[in-house]
């Protein structure tokens, strides 16, 4: 129970940020409809998808 721990740990509170900072620009994005703030919306989605990804392999 070495690194690989350690790494699923931190990808793991990696993808607990990622989904916080979802949720925040999804809410900026509800209050202003930019262009600015689907941009971010789609990065933040786009970075949480990754992270899931990772994490799926890494069950692998």
């Amino acid at each position: 129970m070495g690194p690989t721990v350690t790494s699923l740990d931190q990808l793991d509170y990696d993808i607990s940020v990622a989904y916080i900072a979802l949720g925040v620009v999804r809410s900026s994005w509800d209050r202003c409809p930019s262009a600015e703030n689907a941009r971010a919306v789609d990065a933040a989605e786009g970075c949480l998808n990754d992270l899931l990804d990772e994490r799926f392999a890494a069950q692998q």
